[in-house]
């Protein structure tokens, strides 16, 4: 019942697609493209994430214009999972520290 309503509520497909997962689920990505275990009992890795969506030197040229880049990070390579949560909101891992006021999907 849950996914008969979340699926055909009168919710906004914004407001619908407000987590990672469910941007995936719409891109036709199933929680097994991400997940390697079922039931999924750890974040999906860095290795996963950068299969599709490119390694940190290529994220780092897709987001060239942002200033300051928030893949060209001074920590170096960083796991997608401290900014970009599939299931809950995502975070500015940097904002921890700085305050760059990045909105980060």
């Amino acid at each position: 019942m849950l996914t008969f309503f979340y699926t055909h509520s009168p919710l906004t497909l914004a407001a619908q697609l407000s987590y990672l997962a469910d941007k995936h689920r719409v891109a036709g990505i199933a929680c097994e493209g991400c997940h390697k275990e079922n039931p999924p009992k750890e974040q999906v890795p860095t290795a996963v994430c950068i299969k599709c969506h490119g390694d940190q030197a290529k994220l780092t040229n897709r987001t060239q214009k942002v200033i300051p880049n928030p893949h060209d990070s001074h920590l170096g390579d960083v796991k997608c999972g401290l900014c970009h949560h599939a299931h809950k909101p995502s975070e500015n891992y940097c904002g921890n520290c700085h305050e760059f006021g990045y909105k980060v999907p």
